[in-house]
């Protein structure tokens, strides 16, 4: 045994002297990084061969990696699906007794470590040739109403024929059955399994590679994909969201399987209001949402809901957010009026049921909703005073986690109805109950004479935390001297909410004046104010929004509205 351990040494030696270094030199001669140790063996293996003599044996695998372009190479090193493969090193096993050397015992595969780049397929697409426009379909929503499968979806046009287009038709092939329950920025047609969609006048222009969009939603017992669509005659590519395949097959460089995991579904409550921008607070004189930003709510206040109860329903909201770009709904409970019957004094649980049924389908849109104690008969507040701590200490209990919900505890006094001597005391007295059940809502308070003198608020202020006064406005009763005054009070610190404004005069009827009303909404978009239109509803007075003749389901036509409903929705809808 030393004879073969001397004879094997003399091997070792012979070899390293043939190489012309030692195995330190040699292992020293290694570049090295910083984070790379030298390898602890040669580059070469030889096995010593019986009667000591050294040869470079067939059977070891160099360790010296095989000679490849250098961006093949950079590729190895870098491709971020490169699998490493290890060799475990293994012992040759023993030969009967006699059958091999000891020098063989000795030989050892070395283990090697061996990387591959995986090639991925390529995925670009092949562009029809000649398609003039594309739309991409997105489809925002799906529900189950009725017995009908019923969505929304947005789509925007892109101008691909290298030429301005002045004007464009949409036609789209609809299954059989199919209903058009809200559109917009469009004028639509329907007849039979064809949907023609037409520009309206503000935007029927789209400049050579520029983009428009617009919208529907439908209900049918089917499903419904847009497919086959064609804009001004032309066959349209069709981007996300519609199945209609708008490219050649990928061109693939090598037949690679890989593993991928499914998205998660889209979260619809990402889109809605309330989801974007959460709990409400005041700063300043502004509104500002959870990440401490302006944000302005625009939307519609219901009339009396116990005399008007049909409006106060899912799918007619749903139109108000969808369709006109509201984000608040003001729910109106009439506390008191001549000889009604129906209002909270003389129907509270039915009115409360009717109330928290709005208040629950805001939610479930998310939505923000204004819980109105309608003061409008009596003009006093106080008259009612124990009536208004019970009532909002039950809603503002059930409701305290929500962030969806603006309490405005007084709508508009009037009569002897003073801000020091009645509404203000009045205030100090249900703040309180609302602020032990729910500690940061937004609260509206009314000021006096119908909600006009607001200097009288800004002279001697409530000392609560996000409380706002409200300021309401008929445009063709109250011009200039009402909008100097609102514009003086918000310059001067006083939070401002237009909870109820007209585009008529001061009794609901009468004539409109959309020069007023614009004057005013200028105004406030300016300050970043809040408003709220004045009424949804189809009663038989300028101020309603819809015809007599219209339903409450929130599928309206635009024979459905009056002169101020047309003008406010388009105004919502285009600012």
């Amino acid at each position: 045994m030393k004879n073969t351990l001397k004879s094997l040494t003399a091997a070792l030696l012979c070899a390293c002297l043939l190489c012309g270094c030692t195995a330190e030199q040699r292992q020293e001669s290694y570049p090295q990084s910083a984070s790379q140790e030298a390898p602890e063996s040669p580059a070469e293996t030889f096995a010593v061969q019986p009667g000591g003599s050294a040869e470079q044996s067939d059977s070891v695998i160099s360790s010296e990696p095989e000679e490849q372009p250098a961006a093949a190479a950079d590729a190895a090193s870098t491709e971020p699906g490169a699998v490493s493969q290890e060799t475990p090193e293994t012992t040759a096993e023993s030969a009967p007794a006699g059958a091999q050397s000891e020098a063989d015992e000795t030989r050892k595969t070395t283990a090697v470590t061996q990387t591959s780049a995986v090639t991925k397929a390529s995925t670009t697409a092949k562009p029809k040739d000649g398609a003039k426009f594309s739309i991409d379909w997105k489809l925002n929503s799906t529900w189950e109403e009725g017995g009908k499968n019923c969505g929304g979806y947005e789509a925007t046009i892109t101008n691909k024929s290298g030429a301005d287009v002045d004007g464009w038709t949409v036609k789209l092939t609809v299954p059989v059955g199919f209903e058009l329950t809200a559109s917009w920025n469009g004028v639509y047609t329907l007849s039979g399994t064809t949907l023609t969609i037409k520009n309206e006048s503000y935007n029927g222009t789209i400049a050579s590679g520029g983009s428009t969009g617009f919208g529907f939603n439908y209900a049918c017992t089917g499903d419904f994909k847009p497919t086959k669509a064609t804009v001004n005659g032309s066959a349209a590519d069709a981007e996300s969201g519609s199945g209609q395949s708008h490219s050649e097959p990928a061109e693939t460089t090598a037949a690679v399987t890989v593993q991928t995991v499914p998205p998660a579904p889209e979260d619809p409550d990402g889109t809605t209001p309330v989801a974007a921008h959460g709990q409400l607070s005041v700063k300043g004189t502004q509104l500002v949402d959870k990440n401490g930003k302006g944000y302005q709510l625009r939307g519609m206040s219901t009339h009396g809901i116990t005399w008007f109860p049909d409006f106060v329903n899912e799918n007619a909201f749903r139109t108000l957010r969808d369709d006109w770009s509201t984000n608040v709904v003001r729910l109106a409970m009439y506390v008191d009026e001549w000889g009604n019957g129906q209002c909270y004094m003389q129907n509270k649980d039915g009115s409360t049921q009717l109330l928290e049924k709005g208040v629950d389908i805001c939610i479930k849109l998310g939505m923000y909703v204004i819980i109105d104690w309608h003061v409008l008969n009596p003009g006093d507040p106080t008259q009612y005073t124990d009536e208004a701590i019970k009532f909002f200490d039950k809603v503002s209990k059930k409701y305290a986690d929500y962030p969806n919900v603006i309490y405005e505890i007084v709508n508009e006094p009037n009569g002897s109805a003073t801000w020091g001597g009645v509404i203000k005391p009045y205030a100090e007295k249900v703040i309180p109950v609302i602020r032990k059940n729910d500690k940061d809502a937004v609260i509206i308070v009314g000021t006096p004479t119908w909600s006009q003198d607001i200097d009288q608020a800004l002279a001697d202020p409530l000392k609560y935390d996000n409380v706002m006064y409200a300021l309401h406005f008929y445009a063709a009763t109250h011009t200039d001297w009402l909008r100097e005054r609102a514009e003086k009070c918000i310059n001067s610190g006083l939070p401002v909410f237009v909870s109820e404004f007209g585009c008529c005069d001061a009794s609901g009827n009468g004539g409109n004046d959309f020069a007023q009303t614009e004057k005013w909404l200028n105004l406030l978009d300016k300050y970043g104010v809040s408003y709220c239109n004045w009424n949804l509803a189809n009663k038989n007075e300028s101020s309603s929004c819809f015809r007599e003749s219209a339903k409450a389901d929130g599928n309206w036509s635009d024979s459905d509205y009056s002169e101020g409903g047309a003008w406010i929705r388009k105004w919502f809808r285009n600012h």
